[in-house]
């Protein structure tokens, strides 16, 4: 252990114990999508307006689920763009960033945000917004870290944001991966294809587990919980905290802390 790697998180940990262990009893799967909707919305650290735009509702496997789709979707590599400094899985397919200013006329984007290599929304986030109006681009948003941060202020109902993709995995679940896609209009892709024909006695444990999972676990845990302790690291070392939990102004750099705060999550082990 580092010097200040603390025990991995025994509350968290625990909800899976009593998942497994607990005699458990099916829900409609309409309640689940409920309380997983009512869950995404009531973070008291984060002001995201907007969500009655989102009209649509879908369950995904998980934000990598969202991101795929849309990515089926489009028909290609050609058929939407991503931003310089975003999620290095789309540089995986061959996919390369357009800076800010270079975006093509009504060639989807997809964003992440908030965005870890600053550890908020993006510092060019208005100007994408005002391009993205401009030239008639719809903007989905891959909001992973969303549920790890706070002070993040975002309205969904900007005329140019048509989807957001949120996921519970962060929060040490990324053993049963679930979110929900908010979107203001479907499009014919694998989520919608899912959630129409598919979703019925399809997957119900999985939407039942992460139910049980989110009523036991707060909307803002991780930074109700770490905040002290992010905080004195940050004191002691010399570090600045961004509004995520899991990083910090490190010399300049992001720094992926979650190992010493003991915390374990997806693409961090």
């Amino acid at each position: 252990m580092t010097k200040w790697m603390v025990p991995t998180d025994k509350f968290l940990n625990n909800v899976k114990v009593d998942w497994y262990s607990q005699q458990q009893q099916p829900k409609d799967l309409e309640y689940n999508k409920n309380v997983l909707n009512e869950w995404f919305q009531s973070s008291k650290l984060n002001n995201i307006t907007g969500w009655e735009s989102m009209g649509c509702v879908d369950f995904t496997m998980g934000c990598t689920h969202y991101i795929e789709s849309f990515i089926i979707g489009q028909n290609g590599l050609d058929n939407f763009q991503v931003l310089t400094d975003d999620y290095a899985y789309y540089s995986f397919l061959g996919k390369w960033g357009t800076p800010t200013g270079n975006l093509k006329k009504g060639i989807p984007l997809i964003v992440t945000l908030p965005n870890f290599n600053w550890g908020d929304l993006r510092p060019d986030w208005d100007d994408i917004l005002a391009e993205c109006e401009l030239k008639e681009i719809p903007i989905h948003i891959d909001a992973a870290w969303l549920t790890l941060s706070k002070d993040i202020e975002l309205d969904l109902s900007h005329p140019s944001i048509h989807s957001i993709g949120m996921g519970i995995s962060k929060y040490a679940l990324q053993w049963n991966r679930v979110g929900l896609r908010y979107s203001k209009q479907r499009k014919m892709d694998s989520i919608t294809i899912f959630n129409k024909f598919y979703i019925h006695n399809c997957n119900d444990n999985l939407y039942d587990c992460a139910r049980f999972c989110i009523e036991r676990i707060p909307r803002d845990y991780m930074w109700e919980t770490y905040s002290e302790l992010n905080a004195n690291m940050c004191n002691k070392n010399n570090w600045l905290q961004t509004k995520l939990i899991h990083g910090v102004w490190d010399n300049n750099k992001i720094r992926c802390i979650t190992r010493e705060l003991g915390l374990i999550l997806p693409h961090t082990k």
